[in-house]
């Protein structure tokens, strides 16, 4: 299946970033519909036909719509295209090591540590303010970071050796976040997240993403 007719919708999150980053990292051409969260725009009856859960980022391609950053990016990558510095996981074990840590990204870095902060400090007037939440998605966040640390002193240089994989484009996601949020990072993946953000891909995505 070409990536003719691809469409990409949502701007102005993280996590619209990672899968406009992921498809410039592939090369892709895709139409973009720069939606943003809370704006009115998602609860319109063309994009509700899409997504009726009203939240970006979503991948259209043929009869295909998916809504999560994360498998946005893998379809991607194992369907779309593959270019020799992007990571595609050749057989079980190398697929099943690289989707434990998109779950473990997704789920204790993101849902669990910086979106609780998300939910219950910026977005507090919706969700309700909780500052002991708050603090405690924080306290979450930075022990799970620990294992990241040790995960990446041993990549060569990335966390599926020597190519650019989805789950870095989440990982380095989630410390962008991190350091808008003031959550102090090590040295070590401050230079990993430095490493990812001097990408083209990541600046070309970043531009479409905050315009």
């Amino acid at each position: 299946m070409a990536n003719d007719g691809l469409e990409l919708w949502g701007a102005g999150t993280a996590r619209t970033h990672r899968t406009l980053w992921m498809a410039h990292e592939l090369g892709l051409t895709f139409r973009h519909f720069p939606i943003g969260p809370r704006t009115g725009e998602t609860k319109e009856p063309a994009f509700l036909a899409l997504n009726p859960r009203h939240k970006v980022p979503v991948l259209r391609h043929s009869d295909l719509v998916l809504t999560e950053s994360a498998a946005i990016m893998i379809y991607m990558t194992e369907r779309l295209a593959t270019p020799d510095h992007v990571f595609c996981a050749g057989d079980p074990v190398a697929r099943a090591r690289h989707l434990e840590w998109c779950f473990f990204i997704m789920s204790e870095l993101d849902a669990n540590g910086l979106y609780t902060m998300r939910r219950h400090g910026p977005l507090k007037e919706i969700y309700g303010d909780a500052p002991v939440a708050v603090r405690g998605g924080r306290e979450y966040f930075l022990h799970q970071l620990e294992q990241m640390d040790e995960a990446i002193r041993g990549a060569d240089p990335s966390l599926m050796g020597a190519r650019i994989s989805p789950a870095d484009i989440l990982f380095a996601s989630c410390l962008d976040w991190a350091l808008r949020y003031d959550i102090p990072l090590p040295a070590n993946l401050i230079d990993y997240r430095d490493r990812m953000a001097v990408r083209p891909a990541y600046q070309a995505a970043k531009e479409q993403n905050d315009a």
